[in-house]
């Protein structure tokens, strides 16, 4: 009993030494915030904000980071840090020489500012080392640099997404989308030293670049400014009139741009640039996964997944003719609807649940409802399911099947065409 008791007491001991660094900030707790960052100087230490939690910044009362030194990890769980009235605020996070800050799952955004002059910087990393990942920032459109980074800095960003911002100084960029924003390498000016750098690119988005001046890459990039300096080439790919939807909830901790199949950004990313999931957390495409912080058809996006879920049809054939496939369950059953006519040009309205049996081979045992009336001012009644005969699905890409029938009705007899995608599911979309 007695080594059960030391044996016990020495694993909570290290527990709580793994946890003594980890602090949890309470929503809208501003003055926490601060007195956290405070002991990333003497212990590394982890701040957890809380789960969507809002943290304003106000001309009175500042909530932000300033780290001088140590090591600070910032876990945002989809929180946001609000710069409410600009005028007069510093930077909501601001680094010294020495200090190392990684940021993840983290909103930014700037309110409508009313200031005659331009706000300050959101980021000034000055001498530090400085990452974000999955991280979104919204300006307010005015002309100002949200992310400030001397060149004796190092400054890294993954999954982020910017949003009428910018980027000043020398900073890699992987799987990043810039909306209305601006990108300036410099030249910069590091402790009195003139030197030149780059904002440089890899296998990311951007769409009407306000500034887009000394920016290099590493490939896999869609731009739609060809004042970046880029040609259309094998590794980057300018596309004149790019237009993005605008930034909003596609799941994950923060907001995005989502893309969708037949996005110039679509698997265009140089694959040993790929970063291993996208700023929702979701796979990204280990062969060729999508320029930018999306990734279309993340996760359970695949074609060998709900990236199926859809509507097909058969081109230049007719209009009313269409199929539905939507799986319905965690497990492998697949519902399927045929909108069609039988041989004498009687429409007919076909349905059934099947199953996957293999990653892309649905097979359903479909049925058709007759005797059916539909009862003034409410549903319809008699209707009772009779069965038809077999539908199999091949799902052979992101846009294409190819469909099987057969009916022991003499009406419909057997036969086989191509189907093309018409719709995608928007929540998910699909990879191949």
């Amino acid at each position: 009993m007695l080594r059960f008791v030391l044996f016990l007491s020495f694993a909570l001991g290290l527990y709580q030494t793994a946890e003594a660094g980890v602090v949890r900030i309470a929503d809208g707790d501003c003055a926490g915030l601060q007195a956290a960052v405070a002991t990333a100087a003497t212990q590394p230490t982890q701040i957890q904000l809380a789960r969507g939690g809002t943290y304003v910044s106000s001309s009175t009362a500042a909530c932000g980071i300033n780290l001088t030194g140590g090591n600070l990890t910032l876990e945002g769980n989809g929180a946001t840090l609000i710069a409410e009235e600009t005028c007069g605020i510093g930077s909501t996070i601001q680094m010294g020489s020495g200090a190392a800050l990684a940021i993840r799952n983290l909103q930014f955004k700037d309110q409508t500012d009313t200031c005659q002059t331009p706000p300050s910087t959101r980021i000034f990393n000055d001498g530090g080392t400085l990452s974000l990942e999955n991280v979104t920032v919204v300006g307010n459109g005015l002309s100002r640099t949200t992310f400030f980074n001397l060149t004796i800095g190092k400054a890294t960003l993954r999954n982020t997404t910017w949003i009428k911002a910018g980027l000043w100084g020398d900073i890699d960029v992987y799987n990043s989308t810039f909306v209305d924003s601006s990108l300036d390498g410099g030249p910069c000016f590091a402790h009195g030293s003139l030197c030149l750098t780059f904002v440089k690119l890899t296998n990311s988005l951007v769409s009407n670049a306000s500034v887009c001046e000394e920016v290099s890459s590493s490939g896999g990039n869609v731009i739609s400014d060809s004042s970046c300096g880029f040609l259309a080439s094998t590794s980057d790919k300018v596309v004149s009139g790019l237009m993005l939807p605008a930034v909003a909830d596609h799941g994950g901790l923060v907001p995005t741009v989502q893309i969708g199949y037949g996005n110039p950004a679509y698997r265009f990313g140089v694959a040993k640039y790929c970063e291993a999931t996208d700023a929702r957390g979701v796979t990204r495409n280990a062969t060729n996964c999508d320029a930018g912080a999306y990734e279309s058809g993340g996760g359970l996006g695949l074609v060998t997944a709900n990236g199926m879920n859809g509507l097909y049809y058969v081109p230049g054939i007719s209009n009313g003719h269409y199929v539905s496939v939507q799986r319905i369950h965690d497990n492998k059953d697949v519902m399927v609807f045929w909108n069609t006519f039988d041989q004498n040009g009687n429409q007919a309205w076909l349905f059934g649940v099947g199953t996957l049996t293999s990653d892309r081979h649905v097979h359903a045992l479909m049925y058709r409802n007759l005797g059916g009336v539909l009862q003034p001012g409410g549903a319809p009644t008699g209707a009772k399911p009779s069965e038809w005969g077999t539908v199999d699905i091949d799902v052979t890409s992101c846009s294409a099947a190819q469909f099987n029938y057969q009916s022991s009705l003499p009406e419909f007899g057997s036969g086989q065409f191509p189907l093309t995608r018409l719709a995608f599911e928007s929540a998910i979309n699909c990879g191949d």
